[in-house]
């Protein structure tokens, strides 16, 4: 099946190269439903199918020489219950739950896995001799086993058997714990579960005994240390208080501190008391000075407003006010000058005199009281700084009495614990009570333990798709080349005008053809390769998808002229010449004249191909050594023609021949005499000489090698080759295994049948 797929993006011709496009997997879009992405992850399959099949295999082999090596095991389980109550030495009241949380269980679940109970077993039931001759393992049988072993590595290898072998866990919320062992003997299985469990009980019985033994040794000594203690911080407060004459004065307190007491109200009733006289003689004096410094109104405005709460005052404002409003209403009858607003006036002024002398006796009466209280104020200072001075000895002998008291109370509370946890713990070792007991034995298994080898062979299997999966993620990133239309147009910022499925040939019964017709024709025979099934079958895939390069050519001519068109690529032999070939083949099989011109002068490919026995060619033709016409090769229908380039060494200056004025020339006289030129130009990445031929060629053809050239080398070789990069018509994915293509674009999976073409050609 050769199926062909002619992208109908070839009508938005020239797209704007970008380095920059972000990364996609073959056929990837930016958001895609689950669907495609299951689409996409059935790509990968069908692509790296045989990796994980080996895989399988591999470890298939691996589960069923585990399954035939290794010998039937039995499990025995024993299960232990555990009492919450009883969990800790000291408790608060008998009865009373100890622990709230399942930590408790935890920990009985680490001391069952401990090598302390673990020797234990092992020494009561002699598994150290047991445990080395029992069955081999597969290892041992397919390797044998090592030089004898020390007691020591006997004990430590069946520590490590019985450890390996032993099971315990905790059933659900539950305060119960399930020990189960797995041998090869279903009698020593339920033996050693057994024994796990009775040890742990004894070892439960032991260290309770034994840590209540500890305890009682210790508090009984601690309880007579704090005993002393205790009488001798209470010797030191009696005789602390008859040495230094310390005296209640009730309450707690000392007849210092309270006449301290005392002293502080009196001081700050006093405190107040002058702050209220200062204020009233600040209020008075404000008001004395605005009557001093006002005149006319302002002064009857002063002393009208006053705060001053004065009999007198009183009286007087009331008077300077009803006089005010009858000098303003005869001012304003009988006019300013007339005689009754002069007396008024005068009143007036005897009224404010008057008010003024008042306010001038208040101030100094007021001065007087301030004077007072403020020499009350500091005379209680006086007294409260001496009392302080004179109680400094008596509060700290009071200091260190209250500490003494708070140590003689700390002691006798410490004794009073001791001795009650001290009884508690005579309680305990008089009658030991296990916090676990064994309420299900173990007995013989009468079937093989299946959870175990199905659990491994499991493990296995898993282990081998994991391994798998990782091969095929790791080959999957390390495809870092094109494979498919949409990767090419997402990486490159371009269309994909064509996809050419590969062709095998015999390239040395090509060149036998073409050096069979001699060089005295000059006619191109292109033999039995790729280049010559456009001609022998037309109606191929690979011909149409020739004519679609041609079609894409032939639409970019509505948008500018391009007759001079460049075939290159990242890297040599990735088909480009091939492909110029086919194009100029195919192109003459419409009648239309076309010149195919070998310009990769440094490794002239195409000349070796279609001319091998050529002496003269492009550089001898621009040099004006030879005519044109005796430098070119012809084909059978006398449209297509080729130019070589014939180099008999090796040649350094082609950048500077293509960039030339000549080469300029050359190439403009070409556009007028043919309708196309084909020009096979070297590739971008190892050399500079496409990048001199912009001035030159219309648009380019740029060639990608499916499933070979790098993504970075492409996008590498177009960023140092800006000007090409901007001119490029299309990229054409050349070589592309039309069997496998389908894997990796999904999106287009569909279109790769080839019942979708065979009505149309022989598309197989």
């Amino acid at each position: 099946m050769i199926p062909l797929v002619v992208g109908l993006q070839m009508l938005e011709i020239n797209k704007t190269y970008s380095s920059t496009s972000h990364e996609l997997e073959y056929g990837e879009r930016q958001s895609g439903s689950l669907a495609e992405y299951l689409s996409v992850v059935m790509g990968i399959l069908r692509r790296q199918v045989w990796v994980i099949l080996l895989f399988l295999v591999l470890t298939g082999s691996a589960a069923g020489a585990y399954y035939h090596l290794n010998s039937p095991t039995y499990r025995a389980t024993a299960i232990v219950s555990i009492d919450p109550r009883k969990f800790q030495l000291f408790q608060q009241s008998l009865g009373e739950v100890a622990i709230e949380s399942s930590s408790g269980v935890e920990s009985q679940l680490e001391i069952l896995k401990s090598e302390k109970i673990a020797l234990q077993v092992i020494e009561d039931l002699n598994l150290v001799q047991a445990s080395n001759n029992d069955t081999p393992t597969w290892w041992e049988r397919l390797f044998g086993s090592g030089p004898p072993k020390t007691d020591f590595e006997r004990t430590r290898g069946a520590l490590a058997w019985l450890q390996k072998h032993l099971t315990v866990k905790r059933l659900g919320a539950a305060w119960v714990i399930e020990i189960s062992f797995e041998s090869t003997d279903p009698a020593r299985a339920a033996q050693i579960a057994n024994a796990v469990a009775d040890t742990y009980v004894a070892d439960q019985l032991a260290g309770k005994y034994e840590a209540t033994r500890q305890a009682s040794t210790w508090l009984e000594g601690r309880i007579k240390e704090l005993r002393e203690q205790m009488l001798a911080s209470q010797r030191a407060v009696v005789e602390f208080k008859a040495s230094n004459h310390i005296v209640d004065a009730g309450g707690g307190r000392l007849m210092s501190e309270q006449q301290l007491s005392e002293l502080n109200a009196q001081l700050s009733q006093a405190r107040a008391q002058s702050a209220e006289a200062r204020a009233r003689l600040e209020s008075i004096t404000a008001i004395d000075q605005a009557a001093s410094a006002a005149s006319g109104d302002s002064s009857k405005n002063a002393l009208l407003t006053g705060t001053l709460s004065n009999d007198t005052l009183t009286k007087l404002r009331a008077q300077l006010s009803e006089l005010s409003s009858r000098e303003a209403e005869f001012s304003a009858k009988y006019g300013a000058n007339h005689q009754a607003v002069v007396n008024l006036r005068t009143q007036l002024a005897e009224i404010r005199s008057s008010m003024r002398e008042e306010i001038h006796r208040l101030r100094d009466s007021y001065k007087n009281d301030y004077d007072l209280a403020l020499k009350r104020e500091k005379n209680l200072e006086s007294d409260v700084a001496g009392a302080v001075a004179q109680s400094q000895d008596s509060n700290r002998s009071q200091v260190t009495l209250r500490e003494l008291e708070s140590s003689a109370d700390a002691a006798k509370g410490m004794y009073d614990i001791f001795v009650k946890r001290f009884m508690e713990s005579i309680e305990q070792q008089a009658f030991p009570v296990a916090e676990a007991r064994v309420i299900t034995r173990a007995v013989r298994p009468l079937d093989r333990e299946v959870k175990t080898l199905l659990r491994n062979l499991a493990a296995i299997c898993g282990a081998g798709l994991a391994l798998g999966a990782g091969a095929v993620l790791l080959r999957e990133y390390g495809d870092r080349v094109f494979r498919t239309v949409n990767q090419v147009e997402k990486r490159l910022n371009m269309n994909c005008i064509a996809i050419i499925p590969q062709v095998k040939f015999s390239e040395s019964r090509m060149l036998a053809r073409a050096e069979a017709e001699g060089p005295e024709h000059r006619r191109i025979r292109v033999g039995s390769g790729p280049m010559s099934v456009v001609i022998e079958a037309p109606l191929s895939a690979f011909a149409e998808s020739v004519r679609s390069i041609k079609l894409a050519v032939d639409l970019n001519r509505t948008v500018k002229a391009n007759k001079v068109i460049g075939l290159t690529s990242s890297l040599p032999k990735e088909g480009k010449s091939t492909i110029a070939t086919s194009l100029a083949l195919l192109i003459a099989q419409t009648g239309a004249r076309v010149l195919l011109i070998d310009c990769d002068f440094r490794n002239p490919t195409l000349t070796r191909r279609l001319s091998p026995q050529a002496t003269t060619g492009f550089l001898e033709v621009l040099a004006g050594r030879v005519p044109l016409s005796e430098a070119l090769w012809n084909d059978e229908t006398g449209f297509a023609a080729f130019l070589p380039a014939v180099v008999n060494a090796q040649f350094v200056q082609s950048n500077e021949i293509m960039a030339s004025r000549a080469t300029k020339l050359f190439f403009d006289k070409m556009r007028s005499e043919y309708d196309y030129v084909l020009v096979d130009l070297p590739p971008l990445a190892p050399v500079i000489d496409t990048r001199a031929t912009t001035h030159l060629i219309d648009c380019y053809l740029f060639l990608v090698e499916w499933g070979e050239t790098k993504v970075d080398i492409v996008e590498h070789a177009l960023r140092r080759a800006p000007g090409v990069a901007e001119n490029i018509l299309g990229v054409v994915l050349n070589k592309v295994d039309l069997n496998s293509i389908g894997s990796y674009d999904n999106k287009n999976a569909g279109f790769y049948k080839n019942k979708l073409y065979s009505q149309y050609g022989d598309f197989g």
